[in-house]
């Protein structure tokens, strides 16, 4: 045991830091889309981030690049339009809605004229551009130094502080340079210092975007410019300030700024675009007040207080969860550890940094993280850059739950209130439907929620979506929360409710619709025959948020009808069925292939991040969602790699989620440890994160019967097996008991063998508690849960269900290994 914790302090801060001795690639590719770069500066530059405002550094020598990103920052699409033209929907689409629907019940697959795609893209697809996430700038730093000159050179990020920061000699002299991207302050700050030497600088701005100007005078760097919209260009400004103490300072008229003979250099850039999240608008902000008040603001309070406070943040954030492996530090260099192939010290670094990426790029900014998260260096970034509504944005906030960074799920709030405004008129102009909202595959900033262009790629995204949101209350319990978005939850649902309809067998099904973004009879219609009817992912979500709606309208007190209405409308949704081969029905048809390896395997979600498939409760869909995933393969895409790690958790088999974790970090990370598809996609890194906690700690049975000792029998079972056909399983509707069941913390439901020993701190479970657990030789030693509003819980550990405990509020118990 002493040799054990031994191992974990002289390994804590490896655990969190990356550590380069070469500074990265300053080569951005003209194409996003080209395969094959072995170095480029998205695959090597340290990201910083306050969840607005996101940088990335070189670190280089001889020429500093940094650069900056707003998250708000969008271009060519449109803001302003009408409430309905602003959706993206087409204005009466409705009219032709029954012509498109008419061609799925009568089967017209493939991509003909009047096949099911064809007549969704004529007549619902949208015909607005969604546009795409931009850059905002580059700032440079020029030095005179010579590479050729420089010695011990070291580059790092410590994940725990949010500090990055460069070193190196020349000759006598020491340089070095911190850099971070404030919270507190909104602002990214630099500094540059010089022992037995003086810095000779020059300092200048840059953006991709054509309209722009850039000035300098004084010690100042001012940068205007527009990001391009087909209607409304989107402002924005930046502000540099330079403190070279007793440096010279002389503003150039090429824009730039000169410092020579200086010893401390401090650099602050505040930025900020006129985005605001008003629909339709989407505009409003005093982005030029706001530059100047930050920046005054950071000056006055000056460098250490701005660095002391921004380090107190997200050390204090980071510090909630901390993962404590087993290993020796190699001392290695991070792109050194990635080379050499997995460990338990990469997998440990990675859940670490994944933390803080998720912490930079989610705080309190409008809207959501997006498939780069926050770093986008492209005017056309790879798929837009944008939100798709089909796994990534919601695999973005799998882990603010579990791995106890909630306070980052405000924007993913935030941004579905605005799409649920959105999606009334989509409901309304596309669908015919006068009661709630949808939302389809690929969202922006500003309130897109019509069908994607294409008609194969028709979807429903709004119980989707909703999914985190309910998600967010089961953890934190709070009754304020769940008013506020009871609104959004219950429209997706009353859209639903309109939209089901009854198919061949009487049961209703969600169409049109996909199974995204996978392809069934391709030999018979073609691999873009993807339209179908009833697909069973969508069904699955259909339950969930129906079950959801019934607690929070439960737990609220409040639309006993329309809670009623959702109760009868359950079972009367289209089953899960097991197909011939074993396997868990992708659609109502059994058109699985056991040779199909598709990326997409979105017929388990209700295995995770849902709840209700479980080899636990539902033991026959488990083994079908077991014969699912094996014929999918073990080599995939990033994200998808990441699912199966949850998918194999969920599945309590903790070596094989441990296989999918350590080919994510040790296959599908860059030398900066960012996730690829390839490319750079930063859902993947998330989704990893999560399936780490789903490996240690489960929550998300809830045990109905708190007088059975068994778990098949006290929890709450969602699907139930059709008396007539034994392969189908029915969907139940819940009693309003399970309100108030509490819910079975599942510990070590997956640990692995590599990880025998080890600790983790600062786990959040449903039903709102905080979990430790140390382990070893591969068992439970202790779990000490905290309560963190009071309630009832069960323990689950080692194929035994214990009674229900009790804490109130801020209470704690010690659960040992031989309890």
């Amino acid at each position: 045991m002493f040799l054990f914790l031994t191992t974990i302090i002289w390994g804590q801060k490896q655990s969190y830091t990356l550590s380069y001795t070469t500074p990265a690639s300053d080569y951005l590719p003209k194409n996003p889309k080209k395969r094959g770069i072995k170095s480029s500066f998205m695959q090597e530059a340290l990201p910083l981030g306050n969840g607005r405002l996101g940088a990335m550094f070189t670190g280089g020598i001889r020429q500093e690049h940094v650069m900056i990103n707003d998250i708000t920052l969008w271009m060519n699409t449109n803001r302003g339009l009408d409430a309905v033209a602003q959706s993206g929907s087409r204005k009466e689409a409705y009219k032709n809605f029954e012509k498109v629907r008419e061609a799925y019940r009568q089967g017209k697959y493939g991509t003909s004229e009047n096949s099911m795609e064809s007549l969704s893209t004529k007549h619902l697809s949208s015909t607005k551009p969604l546009g795409n996430y931009a850059p905002f700038s580059d700032l440079y730093i020029l030095t005179e130094h010579d590479s050729t000159l420089v010695s011990n050179y070291s580059r790092a990020l410590d994940a725990q502080s949010g500090i990055g920061t460069v070193s190196y000699n020349i000759g006598e002299g020491h340089f070095t340079r911190e850099y971070f991207c404030s919270h507190p302050n909104d602002l990214v700050a630099v500094r540059y210092t010089a022992q037995n030497a003086k810095i000779n600088i020059e300092i200048k701005t840059t953006t991709k975007h054509k309209i722009n100007k850039v000035t300098s005078t004084g010690n100042l760097i001012i940068l205007k410019g527009e990001a391009s919209m087909i209607q409304d260009n989107v402002r924005f400004q930046q502000l540099i300030y330079i403190d070279a103490g007793k440096g010279k300072v002389v503003a150039k008229n090429d824009s730039s700024i000169k410092v020579t003979d200086a010893t401390d250099v401090k650099i602050y850039l505040t930025a900020y675009s006129d985005y605001l999240p008003v629909y339709p608008t989407f505009k409003g902000r005093d982005y030029k007040s706001d530059v100047k008040n930050t920046m005054d603001a950071a000056i006055k309070i000056g460098y250490p207080q701005l660095k002391e406070k921004h380090t107190k943040d997200v050390s204090s954030l980071m510090n909630r969860c901390q993962l404590e492996l087993d290993y020796k530090p190699s001392g290695l260099t991070t792109d050194a550890l990635v080379k050499n192939g997995a460990s338990i010290e990469l997998e440990n670094l990675y859940f670490n940094y994944s933390r803080y990426l998720q912490l930079s790029c989610s705080r309190t900014a409008p809207v959501p993280s997006n498939l780069q998260g926050l770093w986008n260096g492209y005017l056309k970034p790879i798929w837009n850059s944008d939100y798709h509504n089909d796994i990534n944005v919601a695999m973005n906030f799998w882990m603010v739950e579990t791995a106890n960074l909630p306070d980052s799920f405000t924007p993913y709030v935030e941004w579905l209130k605005i799409l649920s405004e959105s999606g009334k008129n989509v409901a309304k102009e596309t669908f015919g439907i006068n009661k709630g909202w949808s939302a389809g595959l690929n969202g922006n900033v500003f309130g897109f929620t019509a069908p994607n262009v294409h008609g194969r790629r028709m979807q429903q995204s709004g119980a989707w979506l909703c999914q985190n949101l309910f998600e967010h209350y089961a953890f934190n319990q709070d009754k304020k929360y769940l008013e506020e978005i009871y609104p959004i939850l219950k429209g997706a649902a009353e859209f639903y409710m309109e939209f089901l309809a009854p198919w061949k067998d009487g049961t209703l099904v969600v169409y049109p619709t996909w199974s995204p973004e996978n392809t069934y009879l391709s030999k018979e219609f073609g691999k873009l025959n993807k339209q179908t009817y009833g697909a069973s992912y969508d069904q699955q979500l259909v339950l969930n948020l129906f079950t959801d709606c019934i607690e929070a309208s439960i737990v609220l007190d409040k639309d006993v009808t329309f809670r009623k209405s959702l109760q009868e409308m359950i079972p009367k949704l289209c089953p899960q069925k097991i197909g011939q081969y074993g396997q868990l029905q992708e659609w109502p048809e059994d058109w699985d292939s056991p040779t199909d390896q598709h990326r997409h395997i979105s017929h388990l979600i209700a295995l995770h991040p849902g709840r209700d498939f479980s080899p636990l409760t539902t033991k026959e869909i488990a083994d079908a969602a077991l014969v699912t995933i094996k014929h999918r393969g073990d080599v995939s895409t990033g994200w998808s790699t990441a699912w199966k790690t949850n998918f194999w958790a969920r599945l309590h088999n903790g070596d094989k989620a441990h296989q999918f974790y350590q080919f994510l970090t040790s296959k599908r990370a860059y030398a900066n440890l960012f996730d690829f598809h390839p490319p750079f996609q930063i859902d993947g890194n998330f989704g990893g994160t999560a399936g780490v906690c789903e490996m240690l700690l489960q929550s998300h049975l809830r045990s109905i019967d708190n007088d059975a000792n068994k778990i098949e029998k006290a929890a709450f079972i969602a699907y139930k097996k059709d008396k007539e056909n034994t392969n189908y399983f029915v969907p139940v509707s819940p009693s309003e008991e399970l309100v108030h069941a509490p819910y079975i913390i599942h510990l070590l439901p997956a640990l692995p063998d590599a990880w025998a020993n080890g600790s983790v701190k600062g786990l959040r479970a449903r039903g709102g508690f905080k979990v430790d657990i140390v382990w070893e030789k591969g068992k439970l030693e202790q779990a000490t849960i905290h309560a963190i509003n009071g309630g009832d819980f069960r323990i689950y550990s080692k194929g035994t269900l214990y009674k229900v405990i009790s804490l109130k509020k801020g209470e704690l118990m010690v659960w040992k290994h031989n309890n």
